[in-house]
């Protein structure tokens, strides 16, 4: 259907929701330049798209301004509402639409995985559970437990199952190669199956009891640990039999210290607590009655109701591929609203999603409403205490708004930074602070293609235009400043830039690292350059204004070094390879993804190089000894 021009309003607006069906099935709200504003489910599309242009139909502040925002609406039919729910969830991942609820941000929550493909699975940690059906998942295998939201306790957990089962922690491709034990299985943290110190079979049985810790299923675990020990003892075995004794004490001990309630309940419990359009969600994980952790998951400028937030934090937390219980408690508010029959749904889901029967609930008495209240009270506690920080923060950036005299508080600052080396791989890096804190998630970086190398104004002109692009395009806000780390010939061509885009509500600023002379690196001899200013501002090195900017700054340097010497190593390892005769691309990037890096390869013999597909004995023999004589020249 052909866009037509002006808001979506009067006869056209009519026109188009007489076309909606009364069927289940996601709606999308498109402002002027196609971009997705909102994506919703509806069990009937007519009613419920209608019911935001009623005077009565919807007090969300995001609705009164959708009569200038609106440009179109398009829907897709579901045959159930089931399916409307999980195409809304897949959408709001996908575009991330601004007036929608999105609380899955657990970049910087760790995972623990057990992998599955090889015969000694590795135990390890990981950065983010994947989505079951995702090519990563596919390549990885394995199973995933988690998030985490305490770092300390993800690596506590991990250090405990490497000393009560002596699970790997080495790459494959390391396990492949040794031939000695390490130092973890001297302090009793592997069973060194790179040695042959176990078999296969007992490692297996190791990775099911971390497995069965990992899920809560330590009366099982416990009681197998208790008849291995009997059993070693019987036959003598005496050594093997205080083993298994030692494993049990520290398992009983850790569960002592995580027992919550005497009852056998595995569940989760959903709090919230909200002051206006911002709050926290804490999700309370609980098996068989011991504390696996809690989740916290802050929210702001969100103006959805209780009953959408919780509807949209399930259906995102839980995900393929996520430890999902029997039952989850939720607040009684949000069984309020919504459209008639929605827990239910949801509930069916869930059920699908585990293979077993889920009850989604409230608690009104008992255990249960106890355990309610104890995770609203964590939300009640986790905002206050994200609201002191975050006033702690809004008072540096207002200072550093006094300080740079700029127009609007910056409260998103995104700084540029380039690195280079010889004009070869040259990179460029944006990073992101929000309210005073960095969010690693929204960094980038960029490869320069179009600018000279040898001229730093240009590259840094062409990585700021790349980044304005979307906000020119409509799909993305632009920053509150920019901080380029650079001094005034990189802000001249920056200012300039902006003038011939027509960006004209972005402050900018440099930072310089130092002035000429002696002690020219030292914090005192920082500056930051404005435009129109002469002079530069320069402020005191342990102000909190400086504070802030240098730390964007910094970040900024490491994301672009950290790339700049990825690429190089990728240049190194392809034109060191390329010089053997018979290894073309396709082989490069098989015997890098078999080995690991140049260094792998140049550790593993002929027979192991000539067992990468295409790679022959001869040509083997070939690669190895070319990679011998360079470390011997």
């Amino acid at each position: 259907m052909k866009r037509q021009p002006g808001p979506l309003r009067g006869e056209r607006l009519e026109a188009v929701l007489d076309r909606l069906p009364s069927r289940p099935g996601v709606y999308l709200m498109k402002g002027a330049r196609d971009e997705i504003l909102y994506v919703g489910k509806a069990r009937d599309l007519r009613s419920r798209v209608r019911s935001y242009f009623r005077a009565s139909g919807d007090s969300r502040a995001f609705v009164s301004q959708l009569g200038r925002k609106l440009h179109e609406i398009e829907f897709v039919v579901t045959p159930t509402e089931k399916d409307a729910l999980l195409l809304e969830r897949d959408l709001i991942a996908r575009h991330q639409p601004r007036f929608n609820v999105d609380l899955r941000d657990d970049k910087s929550f760790l995972c623990l995985r057990v992998g599955a493909r090889h015969p000694f699975p590795r135990l390890m940690v990981d950065r983010r559970r994947p989505r079951l059906d995702s090519p990563r998942a596919r390549a990885a295998g394995g199973r995933w437990f988690g998030p985490y939201t305490s770092a300390a306790h993800t690596r506590e957990t991990f250090r405990l199952l490497q000393q009560l089962f002596g699970l790997r922690s080495c790459t494959d491709a390391t396990l492949a190669r040794r031939s000695r034990p390490c130092l973890l299985h001297q302090i009793g943290r592997c069973a060194a199956p790179c040695c042959e110190r176990i078999t296969q079979e007992a490692y297996q049985q190791r990775v099911r009891g971390a497995i069965a810790f990992l899920q809560g299923r330590t009366d099982d675990l416990i009681a197998e640990l208790r008849e291995r020990m009997q059993a070693a003892s019987d036959a003598l075995r005496f050594e093997e039999a205080a083993l298994y004794r030692d494993r049990l004490r520290a398992v009983e001990a850790t569960l002592r210290r995580k027992q919550v309630t005497g009852a056998d309940l595995s569940l989760d419990v959903l709090g919230v607590h909200r002051e206006g359009s911002s709050g926290v969600i804490v999700l309370l994980q609980i098996r068989r009655g011991y504390w696996l952790g809690a989740a916290r998951h802050p929210f702001g400028r969100i103006e959805a109701s209780t009953a959408d937030l919780i509807r949209q934090f399930i259906v995102q937390h839980y995900a393929p591929g996520a430890d999902i219980p029997a039952e989850i408690l939720v607040p009684a508010e949000s069984c309020e609203g919504g459209e008639q029959g929605e827990p239910e749904v949801i509930a069916q889901w869930l059920t699908e999603q585990r293979g077993a029967r889920v009850v989604l609930a409230s608690a009104s008495r008992g255990r249960r409403k106890q355990l309610v209240d104890m995770a609203r009270d964590n939300a009640v506690e986790a905002f206050r205490t994200r609201l002191a920080v975050t006033s702690t923060l809004r008072d540096r950036l207002q200072r550093l708004q006094r300080s740079l005299g700029l127009q609007r508080l910056p409260v998103r600052i995104e700084c540029f930074d380039l690195s280079t080396s010889g004009g070869k791989s040259s990179t460029g890096s944006m990073a992101v602070m929000i309210d005073g804190e960095v969010q690693p998630s929204a960094y980038r970086r960029f490869r320069i293609r179009e600018s000279a190398p040898d001229s730093d104004v240009d590259m840094m002109r062409e990585v700021v235009r790349r980044r304005f692009r979307t906000v020119l395009e409509g799909s993305e806000e632009p920053p509150d400043l920019v901080l380029l780390d650079g001094g005034a010939g990189q802000l001249r061509a920056v200012q300039a830039l902006f003038e011939d885009l027509g960006i004209v509500d972005v402050e900018l600023a440099a930072l310089a690292k130092g002035a000429p002379g002696p002690g020219r690196h030292k914090a005192d001899r920082e500056r930051v350059f404005l435009p129109g200013r002469k002079n530069p501002v320069r402020l005191r090195p342990e102000s909190d204004e400086l504070f802030l900017l240098s730390r964007v700054r910094d970040e900024a340097h490491r994301f672009a070094v950290r790339y700049h010497r990825a690429l190089r190593g990728k240049a190194s390892m392809r034109s060191v390879l390329e010089e053997i005769d018979g290894v073309g691309p396709v082989l490069r990037r098989r015997l890098l993804r078999r080995f690991g890096s140049l260094a792998g390869i140049k550790g593993a013999g002929a027979a192991e190089l000539a067992g990468v597909k295409g790679v022959s004995q001869a040509l083997a023999g070939r690669i190895h000894a070319f990679l011998a004589a360079g470390d011997e020249a």
